[in-house]
């Protein structure tokens, strides 16, 4: 199986997960999470890594990483690595601690940063483990609210100065910002991820294809092919509007609620271009990028549960991919 492509330049902002293998416990006390946190302080002493945002849980991790250098793979693989002497020695036990290799994704960081730091630190409250994020002490989000001393390799000024420059009103906008979470039901930012590989909108991801020459006969890159067949979306436009018979300013006009062959226009948006959610909102009548996420799951849904429809979508994506 192809592994997945990693992009290493300086500067560059990732999220990165890893799994216990099996989906197995990871951190199994105080002392396992304390030591992990310890090793973060030391890849930043050794290769200079700044951590933008952390939640440990039993079974996984998220951390959003910037790299100065181009590190990323030698980092993790330090880390990880570490991590796993560690964890064996302590339990005397054997064989990989995490499942398969760690999933990064290069991110965006003035379109997607502050959204995906929110999903990191809500990430116990999804899993049920505590009711409030700043319950939960093995996250960096209690740092965000200025109730925790800041370790040297943690860094809160690059999402706190998207929401003010002001450092007590950014603790607040923030809080604000993250408990919006808590009162409604908030995309998935990992969902609009670019061939596994991205999360950004287009001039982003062609930016990054251009550091993909000179690596493109890799066969470790599986997602190069798949990524460049994306469609236009003016043309998904057309073509949903042609098949369903209604008028193109249709599609694009923001009404409540929006003509159904508009919400198949947003699903199809989000499912074959490399667009972010924004962007496809803004293309069809300034909509919400939240107003794509749900249009998308609606279809997806009916998809599921309704053979006609299903077969309708398919229709429509078979003519998409002769163009």
């Amino acid at each position: 199986m192809a592994r997945p492509l990693r992009i290493e330049y300086e500067g560059a902002f990732y999220h990165i997960t890893a799994r216990g293998n099996e989906k197995k416990t990871i951190f199994r006390s105080d002392h396992d999470l304390t030591r992990f946190l310890a090793l973060l302080q030391r890849m930043h002493e050794r290769y200079r890594i700044l951590v933008h945002a952390y939640v440990l849980m039993a079974n996984h991790y998220h951390l959003i990483l910037e790299t100065p250098k181009a590190n990323l793979i030698s980092t993790l693989h330090d880390l990880n690595t570490a991590y796993t002497n560690y964890f064996n020695r302590r339990y005397n036990r054997t064989g990989h601690l995490f499942q398969g290799r760690y999933r990064s994704l290069i991110v965006e960081k003035d379109a997607y940063l502050l959204q995906l730091s929110r999903y990191v630190h809500l990430n116990p409250v999804r899993a049920g483990v505590v009711n409030r994020p700043e319950d939960y002490h093995w996250s960096s989000y209690p740092t965000y609210l200025s109730t925790k001393p800041r370790p040297e390799w943690l860094c809160t000024s690059e999402i706190l100065g998207q929401l003010s420059r002001q450092k007590e009103k950014a603790y607040h906008k923030y809080r604000q910002f993250v408990e919006e979470g808590l009162k409604i039901d908030i995309p998935n930012p990992l969902k609009g991820a670019i061939a596994g590989i991205a999360l950004g909108g287009s001039t982003f991801w062609e930016s990054l294809k251009e550091r993909f020459r000179g690596v493109e006969k890799d066969r470790e890159i599986p997602s190069l092919g798949q990524a460049r067949r994306r469609t236009d979306i003016g043309t998904i436009a057309h073509k949903v509007a042609e098949y369903y018979g209604v008028p193109r300013e249709l599609i694009y006009q923001k009404k409540r609620p929006s003509h159904f062959a508009s919400q198949v226009a947003l699903y199809l948006g989000r499912k074959r271009t490399d667009l972010g959610l924004r962007e496809i909102g803004a293309v069809f009548g300034g909509r919400h990028y939240t107003a794509v996420s749900i249009a998308y799951r609606r279809v997806e849904q009916r998809r599921q549960c309704d053979s006609k429809f299903h077969h309708e979508i398919e229709q429509i994506e078979k003519e998409l991919k002769q163009i």
